[in-house]
């Protein structure tokens, strides 16, 4: 378990806290692409770190973000005038260029001492394949975008998914981290049956993952350091000389990744990103990449029934509303007894909300002083640590985790093997996990 202080200073991420300034050294998804699809498109409203922010695309196809409140007398950006490459104020006339710089006040008379003076609160943003990317950190020049693999690639191989947590971001995430769970929450109580949505079957490249989880027992739990984070495996048993490894990279801040096939010649890869909106809300960036392979227009529609079974809520204008399953903690996640009697574990459909259930279950923010941690957590307890060691080492001596400067830390990609009991699992997986880029 955590104390009370320590517990604050994993989850409070407002400027100035300890969490919040290790939150600001990184990039982190503002936005899809899509959700600002033409120049000079409505504004949209985002939230990141506790702040309320606009987005929008000016006349040439560039992404500003910017504090919602209009410097002159706070009224709100996002009833603005996206026009002539920056967003007018519909108050007075004021207008801001991506950068923030007021470029117009037309209320004011021509020699008005605040013309070239006023500036809004921007941040810079970049977009790569389909992801609207802000920096809100200290730098004059950011840091550079970290090579994802599945966020550079531009023929098909992957696609984005978004989610919702109305709880914070860590026991969010910490679902990702924690590989016992799957034995329960996600199960099918007939272990022939890899469906989890009534006459859906998971897709094929999930099948001899799912059967090795559903039959392998509980896991045994390992877990090593590493220069971006944490990676960690989780080990079954599958006969006198053999072990089912699951061999999934944390990487700094909020980024998890999800290993499971052992079919090298056809891999598919799944991922999250885990982003504070604020102390008791989390976006999700889910992703799914199959390198030299592009998914097929049925294929995703089969993966989206069977991830998001009732679709998501129509967005309106609130941050990040369009995130949203209509299945909540309001409406106990359409959970139905029958199914948990006769075919899930749960109740609840799909994975995504089985975890929501769990996570936001547990309140806003969980009050980790009463937790009871066991061997089964060791992933849970080392990611933990990690976090808070970084927001103190940079709180208390200026060190900045060696994971923001060097873009290349990030090129991994999660693995299953089967491997010779007992093996060094980190050493013989090593060529599959680091790819040639």
């Amino acid at each position: 378990m955590l104390n009370q202080d320590d517990n604050d200073k994993l989850t409070k991420i407002g400027p100035k806290t300890p969490m919040g300034n290790l939150l600001r050294q990184y990039w982190m998804p503002a936005a899809l692409s899509s959700e600002l699809s033409a120049c000079d498109s409505e504004p949209l409203r985002v939230k990141l770190l506790g702040e309320n922010l606009i987005a929008f695309r000016d006349t040439h196809g560039q992404v500003g973000l910017v504090s919602e409140q209009c410097p002159h007398r706070g009224a709100s950006l996002f009833f603005g005038r996206n026009e002539d490459a920056g967003l007018r104020c519909v108050y007075h006339g004021w207008k801001f260029d991506i950068n923030g710089r007021c470029v117009d006040m037309p209320n004011e008379a021509s020699d008005c001492p605040l013309k070239g003076r006023v500036k809004l609160l921007a941040y810079p943003c970049q977009e790569r394949n389909g992801v609207i990317w802000a920096y809100l950190g200290p730098r004059d020049t950011p840091p550079p975008l970290p090579k994802l693999e599945w966020n550079l690639q531009l023929d098909g191989t992957t696609f984005l998914w978004r989610g919702y947590r109305a709880c914070n971001w860590v026991q969010a995430m910490e679902g990702d981290l924690d590989s016992s769970h799957i034995n329960f929450l996600h199960r099918t109580l007939n272990p022939d049956d890899l469906s989890t949505v009534p006459g859906v079957p998971l897709p094929g490249y999930a099948t001899a993952g799912i059967q090795l989880l559903q039959n392998g027992g509980l896991p045994r739990l390992e877990a090593v350091d590493t220069e971006v984070g944490v990676l960690h495996t989780s080990v079954r048993h599958l006969d006198e000389g053999h072990e089912y490894h699951r061999i999934h990279p944390f990487m700094l801040p909020f980024h998890t990744m999800v290993g499971g096939g052992t079919n090298e010649k056809e891999v598919s890869f799944n991922g999250k990103l885990w982003v504070p909106m604020d102390d008791e809300q989390t976006l999700i960036l889910e992703w799914q990449f199959r390198p030299g392979k592009p998914w097929t227009d049925e294929e995703i529609a089969l993966l989206k029934k069977v991830r998001f079974p009732y679709g998501f809520m129509a967005p309106t204008s609130q941050a990040g509303s369009g995130w949203r399953s209509p299945a909540n903690l309001k409406n106990d996640y359409f959970i139905d007894r029958s199914l948990q009697k006769n075919k899930l574990f749960s109740g609840i459909l799909s994975n995504p909300l089985q975890d929501s259930a769990m996570q936001e279950s547990m309140g806003p923010i969980v009050d980790r002083t009463r937790e009871h941690l066991g061997p089964a957590d060791i992933v849970i307890i080392k990611v933990r640590r990690r976090l808070l060691k970084a927001a103190s080492d940079l709180q208390e001596f200026g060190i900045v985790p060696p994971s923001v400067d060097h873009p290349e830390l990030y090129f991994v990609r999660p693995v299953g093997a089967i491997l010779p009991s007992n093996s060094d699992w980190v050493l013989m997986t090593q060529k599959r996990r680091d790819p040639q880029e």
